[in-house]
């Protein structure tokens, strides 16, 4: 069973879970930030790791809570706050979606606090040919959010974020370990009892996510010279099956601006939560190729 706790960091309040044993590993979650999403990923690490699962500030406080614009240079912080707390030497650090955008942000602010920073589809719509287009729908997100209410935001950011397509200049793909033998077979895992609680609570969050977490972190703009200049612990990773869409077009964008190859794994957006078993392999792959 993980060990629960609770952290006090730049006034905020943050969440983790710790369990296991070995190198240290740093899970940040995507949208809101719970790191509930990533508990199956996480159970399926600690054979190999030292795996802490941190929440966001939005996702650890109580849901009465007002909110304003959140923004990835205060979720990094954040998480170099749960660094310096939990670990005595520099973790890889694994994010995806939103939560790929903070572990960027890290890496750029922070990059002696990274051993690894491993991103997953980091939506950063900026890093696109036609990002204006992208930056519009996703305005039309938040606006719908506000005025028309969530079932409408929810449907357009959907579509946003999965509909196929422009072309993306593709860089050098890679694999990791044998996971790809027979994929084409399999399906997600159900969700665990953990998970399926948890939706409730992310449905009370998800105003938070449309109106004050999805443009900050999309619109974002990356330091790129920092980011080339600490490419040797930087891994840009994305779904196999979410090619074409909104979030690996991007992480694709990153790693060619990068020079860096694009790691695929299992699953598509949401691989780490619906691949669990499968992703875990992928990604302990990844991490033990010298």
């Amino acid at each position: 069973m993980p060990t629960s706790a609770t952290l006090t960091l730049n006034a905020a309040t943050v969440d983790y879970d710790r369990r296991g044993h070995g190198p240290p590993l740093l899970l940040i979650p995507g949208g809101v930030g719970h790191g509930g999403m990533l508990g199956q990923l996480a159970s399926r690490l600690v054979d190999r790791y030292d795996v802490v699962t941190m929440s966001s500030r939005v996702a650890s406080t109580q849901p009465d809570t007002v909110f304003g614009d959140q923004h990835p240079e205060s979720h990094a912080e954040d998480a170099l706050g749960v660094i310096e707390e939990l670990f005595t030497e520099p973790p890889v650090v694994f994010g995806f979606s939103s939560g790929a955008i903070t572990a960027l942000e890290l890496l750029t602010r922070r990059p002696g606090h990274v051993r690894l920073a491993i991103v997953h589809e980091p939506p950063l719509v900026n890093l696109l040919p036609d990002a204006e287009h992208h930056r519009a729908a996703l305005e039309s997100v938040r606006a719908t959010a506000r005025v028309r209410g969530l079932a409408e935001a929810q449907a357009l950011m959907t579509a946003a974020m999965t509909a196929p397509d422009g072309d993306t200049e593709t860089p050098e793909l890679r694999h990791t370990g044998a996971w790809l033998d027979g994929y084409a077979d399999t399906e997600p895992e159900p969700p665990g009892p953990a998970l399926s609680e948890l939706l409730t609570r992310l449905g009370e969050l998800q105003p938070v996510m449309l109106e004050h977490i999805l443009v900050p972190f999309t619109t974002h703009e990356p330091d790129l010279a920092a980011l080339d200049a600490h490419s040797r612990r930087l891994v840009p990773v994305a779904g196999i099956d979410s090619r074409g869409q909104l979030p690996y077009r991007t992480a694709a964008a990153l790693a060619t601006r990068l020079d860096l190859p694009l790691t695929e794994l299992p699953g598509g957006h949401l691989g780490p939560v619906e691949r669990p078993t499968q992703f875990a392999d992928a990604l302990k792959a990844l991490l033990e190729t010298p």
